[in-house]
């Protein structure tokens, strides 16, 4: 009894858990993809690119989608953004293994193009 409770309870936390983190991947994948479009949306063609302002509205962005400034990191290139997201949950049957938080990284890249 105490096996099929053990087997009951670890089948239990990979449907969960792992729900969870597969969960938190797509947040991060899309909010890390839609940062790096709103910032490259910051260029224009008269006023060009600017990193600061492309960078700005990176952070903004998956701020206002629920990341903490902290997990959202931002590289301006000359004509790209890419942004990386950091997304931690905590766990709710893992925590019986000593597993009580899982993280996932996502990364998105945008380039600026303009067209006629």
């Amino acid at each position: 009894m105490v096996m099929l409770l053990t087997m009951v309870l670890a089948g239990a936390g990979l449907v969960v858990d792992g729900g969870r983190a597969m969960t938190a991947r797509r947040h991060a994948s899309n909010t890390a993809e839609a940062a790096a479009r709103a910032a490259v949306s910051t260029a224009t063609p008269v006023s060009g690119f600017d990193a600061d302002l492309a960078r700005d509205a990176a952070v903004d962005f998956a701020v206002r989608a629920g990341v903490p400034e902290h997990d959202v990191h931002v590289v301006v290139g000359s004509d790209f953004v890419t942004v990386s997201v950091t997304e931690r949950r905590t766990t709710v049957f893992l925590v019986l293994g000593g597993l009580t938080t899982m993280t996932v990284r996502a990364s998105g890249t945008a380039r600026v193009t303009y067209s006629d």
